[in-house]
């Protein structure tokens, strides 16, 4: 099979001819359009067929998945333009996107045509950084008022860390990490037991290094290769520490004649540290965010400019309940002109806080919400009919030991499943009882990835078929 790794050029370079450079069974050649420099490629030949793209089968048997690596050559392929670059730049600069490259796959003969199913794949780091934010958000965060040059460059580090995580680069991933709590916490201190010391005095720090670390080593799914060996999870708090701060001094300061230095272009060995240290700063950095985007001046600063530009969406709120007793209509205004489905969770949050307020919700087991512009549903949350039985509750003769929730979100152009369980130790299960149990089902989720987009979802009893009750978004809702 023939490989190519081609690699997008960055800046305007002109080259006036070009045509491939053989050496042995790889070849160098550049792509351009017109005179212009768009691509560097390097091509191999002979590469074993096991590198081109394939087809997994899941668990369930039903979806397979698309695996596209092309073992080592990738790798290869950088080290080997990294070497022509450094060498041509004495005379010309050409900057190269090595985050995102893109792989192309030829036969070499006939019997290797129909075992290559896939001709070209883009790799694209760049889209596993988004979250699909809401507009309000990042509105809100416009709003917010001004903060401290340092947050704002230690930010930056974390930022360029997420980019080079994202890319494969753990090495800067880690020391850009690094370079963050340096920026804001160290105080310019440099050396390693000083380090040490100022962040093991700093009790927020320590907080947010120890419940990562239990999130860590609690994953018994993960692989040993994966597995987190800079410190034990019975260690101090300093040890962790330091053993944070001595890993920042090797990668950083490494020579070449040193034995214990660092392959740059092996950098997969620090990969779980600098997913770790990356979950600690982002941790602090969330938390900040949250703080300002959802802060009150700048949620009543955005609101002021949405309702005097016309930027709002109404939406009303139908509730049913058991008791013959008059139901509540709410009647919401939000400063967004775009139905998302964190728009409906949002609504749907403030519907059972309002008929919590007005005593209604023991016997409240329907909301619809509707759109008063278009007149379409929005959203809907229904109890299934054992909530109309004449207890008007789940009872069993064994008590009920958990509660499974089924959702799916959308992330990345597709509609994704997930499930997870929590304890729930009693034999009766009332409709008070499982408002709380939605509700706590949407905080878990916001709490895993404030960001999440659920279309639907759905809580059973254990191994339960028939869901308890069921939340689900209207059909032209925005994801």
């Amino acid at each position: 099979m023939i490989l190519t790794v081609a690699f997008d050029v960055k800046n305007h370079v002109e080259v006036m001819e070009s045509w491939p450079i053989k050496k042995g069974d790889t070849s160098f050649f550049l792509e351009r359009e017109g005179d212009v420099l768009k691509r560097v490629c390097l091509v191999f030949s002979g590469v074993g067929i096991e590198h081109a793209p394939h087809l997994t089968p899941e668990r369930d048997g039903d979806a397979q998945t698309l695996t596209v690596t092309g073992g080592d050559y990738p790798a290869l392929a950088r080290r080997t333009i990294m070497n022509w670059q450094a060498v041509v730049s004495g005379m010309q600069i050409v900057d190269l996107d090595y985050d995102s490259y893109e792989l192309r796959f030829r036969p070499e003969n006939i019997e290797e045509e129909p075992l290559i199913i896939v001709l070209s794949f883009k790799s694209n780091s760049g889209k596993a950084l988004n979250r699909a934010c809401d507009f309000e958000q990042i509105g809100r965060a416009f709003c917010a008022g001004p903060i401290s040059d340092d947050r704002i460059e230690s930010t930056s580090h974390f930022r360029e860390g997420r980019i080079a995580y994202e890319a494969g680069r753990y090495v800067d991933a880690y020391n850009n990490m690094f370079l963050f709590l340096e920026t804001r916490y160290c105080e310019g201190k440099t050396g390693n037991d000083k380090q040490t010391d100022i962040l093991s005095n700093n009790r927020e720090f320590c907080d947010i290094v120890e419940k990562i670390s239990k999130e860590f080593f609690s994953k018994a799914t993960l692989r040993r290769s994966h597995a987190l060996d800079l410190f034990n999870p019975d260690d101090a708090i300093r040890d962790k520490i330091k053993a944070l701060v001595l890993l920042r001094g090797k990668l950083r300061h490494h020579s070449l004649k040193s034995p214990h230095r660092w392959d740059p272009n092996r950098q997969h060995a620090y990969e779980t540290p600098a997913r770790f240290l990356g979950a600690v700063v982002g941790d602090i950095v969330l938390e900040e965010s949250l703080a300002d985007i959802y802060s009150p001046s700048a949620l009543e600063a955005f609101k002021e400019i949405s309702v005097a530009t016309g930027h709002e969406t109404r939406i009303t709120i139908y509730t049913s309940r058991l008791e013959k007793s008059r139901p509540i209509s709410l009647h919401m205004t939000y400063p967004t002109t775009v139905i998302s489905s964190l728009l409906c969770l949002n609504t749907v949050r403030n519907a059972i806080a309002a008929c919590e307020r007005d005593g209604q919700l023991n016997d409240t087991v329907k909301f619809e919400g509707m759109d008063d512009k278009l007149g379409l549903e929005l959203l809907s949350v229904e109890f299934d009919v054992w909530a109309y039985s004449q207890t008007r509750a789940i009872e069993m003769n064994k008590p009920i030991e958990r509660i499974r929730c089924d959702f799916e979100c959308y992330r990345s152009g597709l509609i994704v499943k997930h499930s997870f369980s929590f304890a729930f130790k009693s034999a009766k299960l009332t409709i008070p009882n499982v408002w709380t149990l939605l509700r706590f089902s949407f905080d878990h989720i916001e709490e895993k990835d404030p960001t999440t987009r659920i279309m639907r979802l759905k809580l059973f009893l254990d191994q339960g078929k028939n869901a308890i009750v069921s939340y689900r978004v209207g059909a032209h809702v925005r994801q």
